[in-house]
């Protein structure tokens, strides 16, 4: 067999091949992106409901030195920073949320959908926020 005798692609298939190459290296770049956000808003997740903790533990040890008369003068500066740690972790996660969904939504429009209909860092973090905000109220109100 010659080089002769070999079928070499013409310019027009070999453009179409590095069109086609160069769509698949943007849909990975968007699926990057959208990684990207996801683990951004796992970080977020993951400090509210640490934020959160420390929150509801800060405000319950405050209410058990108030019940043992120790330090009964600092009880209520103990609920506040509880209840500012809660509210923090509140309103950082809601603009997580609001954040990962707009990146969600432009990719979108942009012509590359999640893979998955409801991404799951989402519901987690709605019922961590509803968590949140339904424990500071039974806790501190």
């Amino acid at each position: 067999m010659t080089d002769d005798d070999v079928q070499r692609p013409t310019s027009n298939e070999l453009a179409q091949a590095r069109t086609d190459m160069a769509g698949q290296r943007t849909r990975w770049a968007a699926d990057r992106t959208l990684w990207a956000a996801d683990r951004t808003f796992i970080a977020w997740l993951r400090t509210a409901i640490s934020m959160i903790g420390f929150g509801f533990a800060i405000g319950k040890a405050g209410e058990a030195l108030d019940e043992h008369g120790v330090y009964a003068d600092e009880f209520m500066s103990l609920q506040i920073v509880g209840f500012a740690l809660i509210a923090l972790a509140v309103l950082g996660l809601g603009g997580a949320l609001v954040q990962s969904m707009r990146i969600s939504k432009r990719l979108a429009d942009a012509g590359y959908p999640r893979m998955e209909p409801t991404p799951l860092g989402t519901v987690m973090g709605v019922l961590v926020l509803a968590v949140g905000v339904v424990g500071a109220i039974f806790v501190f109100v």
